[in-house]
Order: structure tokens, then sequence, then C-alpha cells
């Protein structure tokens, strides 16, 4: 069964369509060429080309929560529930759109632990790799 919602014009769109809207708009801008793109599991959509380097930026749950309360202004226990939901959000979506059930580092060229590293080093690591 089809999940509907409407758009803005107040008619019914399917899923499925809407998927495949999304993935036309991700692969327009890929073969722009670059281009950084962070939505809608673009690494997902981009899997298998050859010419884009897939790159999952991570860090632990109480890193994660220290930036997004620091940044919202939020405590971190309302921070730990907007990554909580976030997270449930994510694994949802790559469920509906791209039938995965588990989000895994192998999906990605590189994975980078902002734990480890700072955000410059990251940056670094990430321009250099997709320069080769």
């Amino acid at each position: 069964m089809a999940i509907k919602s409407l758009n803005g014009w107040g008619s019914a769109i399917d899923q499925d369509d809407l998927r495949i809207l999304i993935r036309a708009a991700i692969f327009e801008v890929a073969e722009a060429g670059k281009a950084v793109i962070v939505a809608h599991a673009a690494s997902h959509a981009l899997a298998g080309k050859d010419d884009v380097l897939r790159v999952l930026v991570t860090a632990s749950d109480s890193t994660r929560a220290q930036r997004i309360g620091a940044a919202q202004h939020l405590t971190i226990k309302d921070a730990e529930a907007a990554i909580a939901k976030s997270d449930r959000e994510r694994t949802a979506y790559f469920q509906q759109f791209y039938k995965l059930k588990q989000e895994l580092p192998t999906h990605y060229d590189l994975v980078l632990n902002t734990d480890v590293i700072n955000s410059e080093q990251a940056v670094s690591l990430i321009v250099h790799a997709a320069q080769d």
C-alpha cells in the first residue's frame, strides 16, 4: 500500500514518486559536479558512482548532545531527546526509501569520528580524499 501525502497544491503524492523526485534532484546536483550534498541520504542514492566520495561524519551520543545543546541552547536531556528523535527519523527514512535495516560504516568511503578529530582536521581529510 502506497503512502500518500499532500503537496502544496492539495493533490496527493505517492511516496515512490517522491523518492524518484528526490533521487532525480540528487543526481542532477551530482552531475553538475563540485557539490556537497548533505540531505536525503544522498550517499545511498549515489552509491556505485565512481566520481562520488561518500562521507559519514559521526561522534558519540554524548559529544553530539553537548554540541547540539550548545548550538541550540538546550539542556543535555533535551539535546539527547532531540538526537534520539533525529536518529529514529533517519533510520525510518533509510528503511522506507532504501530498504536498509541498518546504516553501516561500510556504506561510506570515508568515516570520520569527530570525538577523535576536530572539525578542521575532518575538513582537511575530506578535501584531500575528494581531490584524489
